[in-house]
């Protein structure tokens, strides 16, 4: 069984059983709970419960008759109904919400690898004039199409890598970069830093500082300029 697809299945909010007979039921057609609980190793009690979560979450429908079997709703019409169910939520959050209150605090601690990936594609579509960045490959394929977009929108995109890569519209220097190291300066007013690990805890420093921004400011304009100058230095090798 794909795990991937099973957790995405959960996201949805689907509990594991559920999201278990929901793949059964969209691979083999319509089923009594006696022969999904006999397919899947799921105890009967624990079928049927989930069977019933499943229709009442419109995943499943019910077909009466002297037994009661199951039937997948189809995956697409699933996924418009969640899609448009969310959206209207999520609308109605937004829309009814207190007015939020400034965070004092001045720098906070973003933990965990989607929490990290999350704030770095916020801190971009919230760019409005330039946006610095120093990332090595894999967490550069993770913004690169925010950093298009941000681009055909006419903002100044600078970034430091070790790709070796040609991108329209943004200013690129390269350099080696320490894997999963993370430095983002957003309109000189914000800055993420950290890193995310392959083994560890992953965790980034967020901050509206301005002795902070400035100071990474200074950092990055300073790796730029020996970057820029090692480039002019080196010999050109057609010659």
């Amino acid at each position: 069984m794909d795990m991937t697809l099973l957790e995405n299945l959960m996201e949805t909010g689907l509990t594991r059983h559920e999201a278990q007979l929901y793949l059964l039921l969209s691979s083999e057609g319509v089923m009594s709970g006696y022969e999904a609980a006999k397919q899947t190793g799921i105890s009967r009690s624990n079928t049927y419960m989930a069977l019933a979560g499943l229709t009442g979450k419109g995943a499943a429908v019910r077909i009466e008759g002297e037994v009661q079997r199951y039937a997948a709703v189809p995956v697409k019409e699933y996924c418009q109904n969640k899609r448009r169910h969310y959206d209207q939520a999520l609308l109605d959050i937004q829309e009814q919400m207190p007015a939020e209150k400034d965070i004092a605090e001045p720098f906070l601690t973003i933990k965990g690898r989607e929490h990290i990936h999350d704030k770095m594609k916020n801190l971009i579509s919230q760019t409005r004039q330039r946006v610095y960045l120093a990332l090595d490959p894999t967490e550069l394929q993770v913004v690169l199409p925010d950093l298009i977009r941000l681009c055909d929108l006419g903002r100044k995109v600078v970034l430091i890598t070790p790709s070796p890569m040609d991108l329209a519209g943004v200013t690129i220097y390269h350099a080696v970069k320490k894997p999963g190291q993370i430095r983002m300066i957003v309109d000189s007013t914000m800055v993420l830093t950290g890193e995310i690990s392959a083994q560890g805890e992953s965790s980034c420093l967020f901050s509206r500082h301005q002795a902070l921004v400035n100071l990474f400011k200074e950092s990055m304009t300073n790796e730029i300029q020996l970057i820029a100058a090692a480039a002019t230095a080196a010999p050109d090798p057609k010659t």
